[in-house]
C-alpha cells in the first residue's frame, strides 16, 4: 500500500512542475528559427520597398559596428536583395541581460545576438524569419576583438535548459525580443513610413 501511495504522490508531483520553455527549432537542422506569417493587402513591391527601408533604419540606429567594428558606418555589413523583389534579408543583433552571482554578490551580464532576418514576400503576404542567431558575450581584450562566440541552440541543450537564468531571462527575453521585430516589421509595411526614409 505504501509503494502505491509514495508512486501516486510521485505522478501527481510531476505534473506539478512547470514545463521547461524552450527555443523553438526547425526540425531538419535543429537550429532555432522564429517564423510568422503576416497577410496585408499591398503590392509585392510596395511591401518588399517598405521592408528595405526599414531594415536600413534598423541597422542605421543599432550599436552593432560600435560593439563588432565590421563595417564603415551607414552601411550594413549583410544586405541581400532579390532584383524580383520576392526576398531581403540582412543581420542585425539585441542585448539580453541576466543576473549572475559571484563573489561580490549579484551582478549583470549582457550577451549580444546576432540574427539574421529574412522576408519573403508574396501576393497580400509576407513571412518573415529570424534565424543564424549567434550569441556574442563581453570583450574579452581590449584591443576589440571580436568576443567569444556560440549558438543559440545551446540553451536548449540539457546542461543549459535546466538553469534558472536561462528559464527566467534568457530564453523570455529572447523569446521578446523576437516578437517585437516581427511586430515593428509588421507595423513598418502595413502603414509605411513609420521610421524615416
Amino acid at each position: 500500500m505504501k509503494k502505491l501511495l509514495f508512486s501516486f504522490l510521485f505522478i501527481v508531483s510531476l505534473q506539478e512542475l512547470p514545463a521547461q520553455l524552450k527555443l523553438p527549432t526547425d526540425d531538419p537542422s535543429g537550429k532555432v528559427v522564429f517564423k510568422k506569417t503576416s497577410a496585408v493587402i499591398l503590392p509585392r513591391s510596395e511591401m518588399y520597398r517598405r521592408a528595405r527601408n526599414w531594415l536600413l533604419y534598423q541597422y542605421a540606429t543599432s550599436k552593432f559596428e560600435d560593439y563588432f567594428n565590421i563595417s564603415k558606418k551607414g552601411k550594413p555589413v549583410y544586405l541581400a536583395e532579390d532584383s524580383r523583389m520576392r526576398s531581403i534579408s540582412g543581420k542585425y543583433g539585441f542585448y539580453i541581460m541576466y543576473p549572475i552571482k559571484d563573489l561580490s554578490g549579484l551582478n549583470m551580464k549582457q550577451t549580444f545576438v546576432m540574427y539574421t532576418l529574412t522576408v519573403n514576400f508574396k501576393d497580400s503576404a509576407f513571412e518573415s524569419k529570424v534565424s543564424d542567431l549567434k550569441c556574442f558575450t563581453t570583450n574579452t581584450s581590449r584591443n576589440r576583438m571580436r568576443p567569444p562566440q556560440f549558438d543559440l541552440e545551446a540553451y536548449n541543450s540539457v546542461q543549459l535548459n535546466r538553469l534558472d537564468h536561462v528559464q527566467q531571462y534568457i530564453i523570455p527575453q529572447v523569446t521578446n525580443s523576437v516578437r517585437k521585430i516581427h511586430e515593428d516589421l509588421y507595423r513598418n509595411i502595413r502603414y509605411g513610413n513609420l521610421t524615416s526614409e
